[in-house]
């Protein structure tokens, strides 16, 4: 009897065991953070060849061209703290492959060295007067590494070097006082719901920050909304103008819709368009053109590149916080702000920290919601 009892009791446990595991998993957002030593960027994408310096088998080899005959993949640990990518230096090792018949070169770095190379790239000259800033800086560019660990697993890889993730340019962009804020703040990152957060930062947000689907598609972000920013207004991004004729206006747009899959035919004569704007953010959230048979809507997060041309910086509209204007044969397009608009403005932290802001008070302003965790 006694044992009969017993074999009930074990039996009752291990399914509550099986549910409390079940439960567990299907709970979203109950994933604990882990801590990540390594991060890995892809420095080069896609060459027939790469000159590298640095210990490979216990040689040390100085700028050792890799060509697609070397049999991949290829391992060079640093000599006195650093390897080199064609005569750029790197904190970190490196692994060489080959990835569609090309040669692609990524750095494994521990995280708080990468970002050594990330913070100055991303938001400039620092003082002491804005050091608070670029601690700021410092979190959520290592809150955005977090989130993004094994991003294309599939390439080998975490992060692009480039605007694709965060600018990193090693060794060469890093400065003593973005050092120093990136040791000051090691292991803390944001969270939402024991998730690193979508760090999304920018240049300028022109007095407003943008919500999440002003930029992107896909489920808005509680953390990614629009909040009011006085702070940027010394950026020389504040308010911008750019002004084109009709004919160079149209053209460009139409050339545009065709590069987005949404071409306009060219017998189709456009009426007139329509700014339909986010009331909370005042961006246009969409653009409605109407031609005479045809009604086309082209969604916020499309707009910078429909209506940018390649004397925009990096061929996009600076914004999409925009107003249109015509006078006469001329169309006037009034904006303000630099970048997506959402998370952190830059120029606003540093005004921030400048006025005495701490750090925590720059992040929570900017990511309402989300909070500080260092990681363990």
């Amino acid at each position: 009897m006694l044992n009969k009892r017993i074999h009930n009791v074990k039996k009752q446990l291990c399914i509550l065991f099986v549910l409390y595991t079940i439960l567990v998993n299907c709970v979203p957002y109950t994933r604990r953070v882990k801590k990540v030593n390594l991060v890995r960027i892809a420095l080069v994408c896609g060459v027939d060849r790469v000159n590298i310096s640095g210990i490979k088998n216990k040689r040390f080899y100085e700028n050792y061209t890799v060509s697609l005959r070397d049999k991949f993949p290829l391992y060079f640990n640093p000599q006195r703290d650093y390897v080199t990518v064609n005569g750029n230096r790197y904190r970190g090792s490196l692994e060489i492959n080959k990835i569609g018949e090309q040669i692609w070169v990524i750095n494994a770095v521990d995280i708080d060295n990468y970002l050594k190379g990330v913070v100055p790239c991303e938001i400039g000259g620092i003082s002491k007067e804005t050091f608070e800033a670029a601690k700021a800086q410092a979190v959520a560019a290592r809150t955005y590494a977090y989130a993004h660990i094994n991003q294309y697993r599939e390439l080998g890889f975490d992060l692009y070097a480039t605007v694709q993730d965060q600018v990193y340019k090693g060794v060469r962009c890093e400065r003593e006082m973005t050092n120093l804020a990136v040791e000051q703040t090691a292991k803390e990152i944001l969270i939402y719901k024991n998730r690193p957060i979508e760090a999304k930062y920018h240049s300028t947000c022109g007095g407003r920050t943008a919500d999440f689907n002003d930029a992107w598609s896909g489920n808005p972000l509680p953390y990614l909304r629009s909040v009011s920013c006085r702070y940027c207004q010394n950026s020389p991004h504040y308010k911008w103008q750019k002004i084109l004729t009709k004919k160079q206006f149209f053209s460009n747009m139409r050339a545009r819709l065709k590069k987005i899959g949404k071409p306009i035919p060219d017998d189709e004569l456009i009426k007139n368009i329509k700014l339909v704007r986010n009331r909370r953010s005042k961006r246009v959230g969409k653009l409605i053109i109407r031609t005479k048979d045809n009604e086309y809507t082209i969604p916020g997060y499309n707009i910078r590149t429909v209506l940018g041309d390649n004397n925009d910086p990096g061929g996009s509209l600076k914004s999409n916080f925009i107003h249109i204007k015509v006078r006469g044969d001329k169309v006037i397009i009034e904006g303000r702000g630099f970048g997506h608009g959402v998370g952190m403005c830059q120029f606003g932290a540093l005004e921030m920290a400048r006025k005495g802001k701490n750090y925590q008070q720059i992040l929570r302003h900017y990511y309402p919601g989300a909070r500080l965790k260092k990681i363990r």
